[in-house]
């Protein structure tokens, strides 16, 4: 069945134009003025000069003739029939069509003389949609029963009233009223025959007469995706610091054209929302609002009313589709796009910094700085601050079917560009196909043309694609067929239970596996012991996309990761996974586990308490805990030590500052032995490099020069990592060049037993 593929009401059109034609062939032919198209062959103009079809075999034919008349619309005719008709012999006058094939599966209206049975054989008005016909008026039976001889009328208005007439004695009579404000686009009007062989030559047609007006769709829109952006959103009014106390969605047009938003959508979450007729002017912004605050905005605003508008505080995904259901923009918010604590408490609204770029996320967005909360209908108060460009990176690859893989990225795409399969490769093969994955385009599901194995690393890669800022992809990344999460395949690396003001907890897991797990299927959790049995209990959902698990890699569980970064060293910063909340983390002790989905099986426990900490520590908040052995139980007490100051007491997604070193003797070593720190990039500085066998060590290190006196602290009485390294440029205390000369490098260590050692070794420095 072919579908209509236009199908308007009336107010989507932006002209009509009166329209006519008129053919009651005194001219002896049909093929001029109007030209009439179709089965030309059977039908002739006879001595009479009527349209006449002419055939002599069964069949169906027809005549059509341009014609646009659709509304305010008269169609007139005189049908003639020399015979009585049935479902095998009757005729259609087409009023509006489509196609120029009358025997099409067209979209008009048409007229039907006949085709019924016996006595009941009528005049009728029929729609017709493809291969479906609805029928609008049954006229009066019996009326084409026998050998009709009939003048035939139909009437339109221009919302959609139509009536039947017929007249069979110089007087029109309505046969019947029907109401149908669908209007199918016109292009011909016609005659469609159909016959047996005995009435191949029955049909006679004349004086048509068609007026009214043609209505002429508007030029469809030509909206590129972005042309149409979210701009601002206000979704916790309360407490209110000067703006009205109701949520709003604010658009911006993009472009330099006027863009009709009837018929757009909105979704919010799972709520659609559809457009009013509306519009919105270029380089220009319009809010959406619940009808009932329309009048609390000023008037000087553009607004559109919608019966709810309903924004979740912490966050939500908003799409917003044209009439043709494109996707033009979309976001995911959260409540970390306000970048301000204060203000995410509510009365502010979260503002766009560049309209021009759509793939910046967070970056781009922040809390308004205006000082009545929000710009609603203005130009954003934020509008022209620096947007910080985050590196293009793959963030995750998984396998979905036997040669289907899903790759994600940290930016939404353009959905053309995304389709290009030639972008990726897997170990040197190129995808055969791409299917970006609506709204946000940030991720696509690729087919290979190999099917995936078990055990095998994978590596995808995406050179050459490019995010909207003009940015290369910077990354590939490794994946395989996820295995089953064993215990203490994964394990509880490192732990921040009593973080910094301002601060944070987070938890450092590592892969001690040779195999890639999917942490979808694992929470993280509190854990009882009850009758020697752990139990997991207030369990947090670390993901719930497949994300895999590399072996032998790290990475931090927080529910803020930009806090953790600005407060350590982290040398892996892709490596967190944040979580809406963690589970408790007492400042003094408590329990934390890492637990398979179902809930049966703990794969890593940990019980801490704050006197696991390294006793000469003068204050415990900001250190994390850290394990020494990944191979040794986790539960050892003296498998956990506090972080090395040297380290800055925490190393989140890193090798920790002290772990198990199988030596008996420790040992410091100077390399290089001799320096020369002129700049020159070769051999600058000297590194003082230390590895020992026991932990929980404070050290000092000092340099004098040759005659004994003291030149430089280096360390002075701090807690140090068993392994670890500090450099020396060549100054001295007051970071004034030292001459040429032999120095000595000075190293006390002392354990937490009151062992102490002593190191030192000799460095040349020349200038």
């Amino acid at each position: 069945m072919r579908k209509c593929l236009l199908l308007f009401i009336l107010t989507t059109f932006t002209q009509v134009v009166f329209a006519q034609f008129l053919d009651n062939f005194s001219d002896g032919e049909f093929t001029n003025n109007p030209i009439w198209s179709g089965s030309v062959g059977v039908f002739e103009v006879d001595s009479t000069f009527k349209l006449h079809l002419n055939d002599t075999i069964s069949g169906e034919s027809f005549l059509a003739t341009e014609s646009n008349v659709s509304i305010n619309a008269v169609w007139e005719f005189d049908v003639r029939l020399e015979f009585n008709s049935s479902s095998s012999n009757f005729a259609k006058v087409y009023l509006t069509a489509d196609d120029q094939n009358l025997t099409a599966d067209l979209n008009g209206f048409f007229i039907q003389i006949g085709g019924q049975t016996g006595a009941t054989d009528n005049i009728r008005l029929y729609k017709q949609e493809g291969d479906t016909d609805e029928l609008l008026i049954n006229g009066i039976e019996g009326i084409a029963a026998i050998s009709p001889d009939l003048k035939i009328k139909v009437t339109r208005d221009s919302i959609g009233n139509w009536e039947l007439f017929t007249d069979t004695s110089n007087i029109y009579f309505s046969e019947g009223t029907a109401f149908d404000n669908i209007l199918l686009p016109s292009d011909y009007f016609g005659v469609y025959c159909k016959y047996t062989s005995t009435r191949a030559d029955k049909f006679w047609f004349d004086n048509f007469i068609v007026s009214g007006d043609s209505v002429v769709p508007p030029t469809p829109q030509n909206i590129s995706a972005n042309d149409i952006i979210i701009n601002e959103i206000f979704a916790d009014p309360t407490p209110s610091i000067g703006l009205p106390e109701f949520e709003y969605i604010e658009l911006y047009n993009n472009t330099n054209s006027t863009i009709d938003l009837t018929d757009w959508i909105i979704t919010i979450e799972t709520t659609e929302k559809g457009f009013p007729t509306s519009k919105i002017e270029p380089d220009s912004f319009v809010l959406l609002v619940k009808e009932d605050a329309l009048n609390s905005f000023p008037s000087n605003i553009s607004k559109i009313g919608f019966s709810s508008i309903s924004l979740t505080n912490v966050g939500a995904d908003i799409v917003l589709k044209d009439n043709n259901g494109k996707t033009i923009n979309a976001i995911s918010y959260s409540d970390k796009w306000y970048n301000n604590e204060d203000k995410s408490e509510g009365g502010w609204s979260i503002e766009r910094a560049n309209s021009n770029l759509y793939c910046e996320r967070q970056h781009n967005w922040r809390a308004s700085i205006s000082n009545i909360g929000g710009t609603p209908g203005k130009q954003n108060s934020v509008s022209g601050e620096n947007v910080y460009i985050a590196d293009f990176r793959i963030t995750n690859a998984y396998i979905i079917g036997s040669n289907k893989m899903q790759v994600s990225f940290n930016k939404n795409l353009d959905s053309l560009l995304l389709s290009d399969s030639s972008f990726f490769k897997i170990n040197g093969n190129t995808a055969t196909n791409s299917s970006p994955i609506a709204p946000f385009f940030d991720a696509t599901i690729l087919t290979f043309n190999f099917n995936f194995l078990e055990t095998t690393t994978y590596t995808i890669s995406a050179n050459g694609l490019i995010d909207c800022s003009g940015n290369s992809i910077i990354n590939a990344m490794q994946f395989g067929m996820p295995d089953s999460s064993l215990e203490n395949d994964i394990i509880i690396n490192e732990i921040l239970f009593n973080p910094k003001d301002d601060g944070v907890d987070y938890v450092e897991i590592y892969n001690n596996s040779n195999s890639f797990l999917d942490l979808s299927k694992l929470r993280i959790a509190n854990f009882f012991e009850f009758g020697g049995v752990l139990s997991s209990e207030n369990s947090k959902i670390i993901t719930e996309e497949t994300l895999l698990f590399a072996p032998h890699t790290y990475l931090v569980l927080t529910n803020d990761s930009s806090k953790v970064k600005a407060q350590y060293n982290c040398e892996n910063p892709y490596n967190f996974i944040e979580i809406e909340s963690m589970p408790t983390l007492s400042n003094k002790e408590g329990t934390i586990c890492i637990v398979h989905q179902s809930l049966n099986q703990i794969i890593d426990a940990f019980y801490y308490h704050e006197d696991m900490h390294f006793s000469l520590l003068e204050r415990e908040d900001g250190v994390s805990l850290e394990r020494l052995d990944k191979n040794n139980e986790t539960q050892n007490t003296s498998n956990w030590h506090s972080a090395a100051s040297t380290e800055g007491f925490g190393t989140p997604t890193y090798k920790n500052s002290q772990h198990y070193i199988s030596q008996s003797i420790g040992e410091m070593n100077i390399d290089p032995k001799s320096f020369s720190p002129n700049n020159d990039g070769n051999k600058d500085v000297t590194m003082i490099n230390w590895s020992f066998s026991q932990n929980n060590l404070m050290a000092t290190i000092k340099v004098f020069d040759n005659n004994g006196r003291l030149v430089k602290n280096l360390i002075n009485n701090e807690m140090i990592g068993n392994s670890g390294s500090k450099s020396w440029e060549g100054t001295d205390e007051n970071r004034l060049q030292l001459e040429t000369g032999m120095y000595i490098i000075w190293m006390e260590v002392f354990s937490e037993d009151c062992t102490t050692e002593r190191f030192k070794q000799v460095v040349v420095l020349s200038r």
